[in-house]
């Protein structure tokens, strides 16, 4: 430990690095009263203001109190779960508890807003997208040719790439025991397109039934 931190202030950057390194968004102070026992969430600023002024972590201010940054990681923002979506055959989207947020690299979002969903089934998985995943995904309405998009159709959600076929469009799936889905923009609503994908290695098995163990790994684009 370095000599300018207290036993404190070290524990306090292994808990946010260890966060970083699971790929969890970053402690808020509740988290940290929680963690180290303290009753008021001034504590929790005071320390995080002291590592600050050592330069050991950033603070954007304000109440976005899951922007700490510890100095020299890739900069991550936090975005909301929102639920689940199927790739494979449309199904109903099904709702995360509120709060759930994941911490993707800032660079992968630019304008607009963002969301992440968990995905099931296999459709997709010609494209890297497999059971379990998490996808990064920018809101829009519309989509280009060659995009994977979220979309509704009648009521049920589901994750395809979007192909566009003269004056028509179909959601494609990247596996071929999957049917393309025709589709029209009455009938249909795209919710966003896919700008990345997270995967936890450690929380899935493979298909030889042995558990992968590892760090998350981040991927952008499809």
């Amino acid at each position: 430990m370095r000599s300018d931190l207290t036993s404190i202030q070290a524990r306090i950057v292994a808990t946010v690095r260890d966060r970083s390194d699971r790929g969890l968004p970053p402690p808020t102070y509740r988290d940290l009263c929680a963690e180290f026992g303290w009753s008021s969430t001034g504590t929790a600023r005071d320390h995080l203001r002291a590592l600050e002024r050592k330069g050991y972590i950033e603070l954007p201010g304000g109440r976005r109190h899951r922007q700490i940054r510890l100095k020299g990681a890739p900069r991550g923002v936090s975005v909301p779960v929102l639920g689940r979506v199927a790739a494979g055959r449309p199904v109903s989207v099904e709702q995360s508890q509120e709060g759930d947020m994941v911490s993707v690299p800032d660079e992968w979002l630019g304008h607009g807003s963002h969301f992440a969903l968990q995905v099931s089934g296999e459709s997709m998985v010609g494209a890297g997208i497999l059971e379990g995943d998490h996808v990064i995904v920018r809101e829009e309405t519309t989509g280009d040719d060659g995009d994977v998009v979220a979309a509704t159709i009648d009521g049920e959600t589901t994750l395809k790439r979007l192909r566009r076929r003269g004056r028509r469009y179909a959601l494609v799936a990247e596996n071929p025991r999957f049917p393309d889905i025709e589709i029209s923009t009455e009938a249909a609503a795209i919710h966003g397109v896919v700008v990345g994908l997270m995967r936890a290695f450690g929380s899935r098995r493979t298909r030889r039934g042995a558990t992968s163990r590892g760090k998350a790994i981040l991927r952008n684009g499809t």
